[in-house]
């Protein structure tokens, strides 16, 4: 009986052309001494990566490099391009080459003794074959065409962790009541989000994130410094859309501060962190306003092709675009881990916050000047007088009305730095 094999041809360089291009000024810049030759090969290696044709360079905004003045200057060399009557066609000439290659190479691998190819090949340990999966996984460049995949709602483990155990958990009952496909998991960063998932098991998070309180809860996180701290994470997430989902507390009565307080704290995250503030009536409510996100982005998305992409690589979403780059979900999860390794400048940030009266707003601008406490020290050092060094901060300017953080904030900040525990 005759074995039939069958033989996958897949075109290796899809965007010939434009790594042509690249190559050369890759060259170029390393043979200057440029700077420019970081970006260049970031962006070579991303390209080559790429599995789909590109045909501009605005479509190349979505891979990692890629910025304006890259795009356009692909955009200016198609156009050079254009204009000469003897352009070769590239990519066609270089898809014959690579039919030719893979047939050949399949060729020499049949030709091969298998068995000693295995018996010479090194063995790894679970630990080596772990690692290696890890990080193919992390460089992968994953591609999600239309109609190929799911939006599923993540839920956060904490959401769904009821007081008493053997009541029914309210949040899985009304996801499940309104018919929302939902997954809880454990997340690093806020408590709702959305995926998308292909038959693969790819996983790539659309650009809303949903953060709820309660408003008793929202009291205590900004007694206990919480508040600022959550939403200074959420702003370092890389998610472009964040919403406060703000549920009532009966009557909204002792609460722990004063109800004109928390309206005023809502009223600065929306104007000065630009972030989205929802209100509702109760839990039900919340669970009815995710329903409705859940089913927005599925109309949103259904027909737009979803690509990876690193967070200093993402793009504002806009809803006409037909091509979005998104995090991946472990990405995400890695990067906004709470005990993943902060920056001397996220720690200060951090040590700021737990100050009464510093908002992240006025911590930012702080840092702004002196990145680190060691900068804040060296200030106070060559600063003539005490009195000088205790009004050292007063005059920095914070906000959208640029106001000064005053003399009270610039001393409570010298005295816990400089005094003797």
């Amino acid at each position: 009986m005759t074995t039939t094999r069958r033989l996958e041809v897949k075109m290796q360089r899809p965007n010939a052309i434009f790594e042509s291009w690249l190559e050369k000024w890759l060259e170029d810049a390393e043979r200057k001494g440029n700077r420019s030759k970081y970006k260049l090969r970031e962006a070579l290696d991303a390209l080559r990566m790429y599995p789909l044709p590109l045909s501009s360079g605005r479509e190349c905004a979505i891979l990692r490099g890629f910025g304006s003045t890259l795009c356009n200057l692909i955009d200016e060399e198609m156009r050079l391009q254009a204009s000469k009557a003897t352009t070769i066609n590239l990519n066609s000439s270089m898809y014959e080459q690579d039919v030719q290659q893979v047939v050949e190479t399949v060729k020499k691998a049949r030709s091969k003794n298998s068995a000693q190819a295995k018996e010479k090949a090194p063995k790894l340990t679970k630990k080596q074959q772990k690692a290696i999966e890890e990080e193919e996984q992390r460089v992968k460049q994953v591609t999600m065409s239309a109609g190929s995949f799911r939006i599923v709602l993540i839920v956060d483990t904490q959401e769904t962790s009821g007081k008493n155990k053997r009541t029914l958990d309210q949040t899985r009952g009304y996801l499940e009541s309104l018919h929302v496909e939902y997954e809880v998991r454990r997340l690093t960063v806020g408590d709702f989000l959305w995926i998308a998932r292909n038959a693969d098991g790819d996983e790539l998070v659309l650009p809303y994130i949903v953060e709820r309180k309660r408003m008793d809860d929202l009291a205590s996180s900004i007694r206990d410094g919480r508040f600022s701290e959550q939403k200074h994470r959420l702003k370092q997430s890389g998610i472009q859309h964040v919403i406060y989902l703000v549920e009532d507390y009966g009557d909204n009565e002792h609460l722990g501060l004063p109800l004109e307080n928390l309206q005023q704290a809502l009223s600065n995250t929306l104007i000065q962190s630009n972030f989205a503030i929802q209100r509702t009536e109760n839990h039900r409510r919340s669970m009815m306003y995710l329903q409705g996100m859940s089913q927005m982005l599925i109309r949103l998305y259904k027909d737009k092709v979803l690509l990876s992409c690193d967070k200093e690589d993402l793009q504002p979403s806009n809803p006409t675009q037909r091509m979005v780059g998104l995090l991946k979900f472990k990405s995400l999860y890695e990067d906004s881990a709470r005990n993943a390794l902060l920056t001397v400048r996220e720690v200060f940030v951090q040590q700021l916050l737990q100050l009464h009266s510093l908002s992240l707003e006025k911590s930012l601008a702080i840092v702004e000047l002196y990145s680190t406490p060691r900068c804040l020290m060296d200030a106070y050092d060559n600063c003539g007088s005490i009195t000088e060094a205790r009004n050292l901060l007063a005059s920095i300017r914070c906000g959208q009305l640029e106001r000064p953080l005053g003399e009270k904030i610039s001393h409570t900040i010298y005295d816990f730095y400089r005094s003797v525990f």
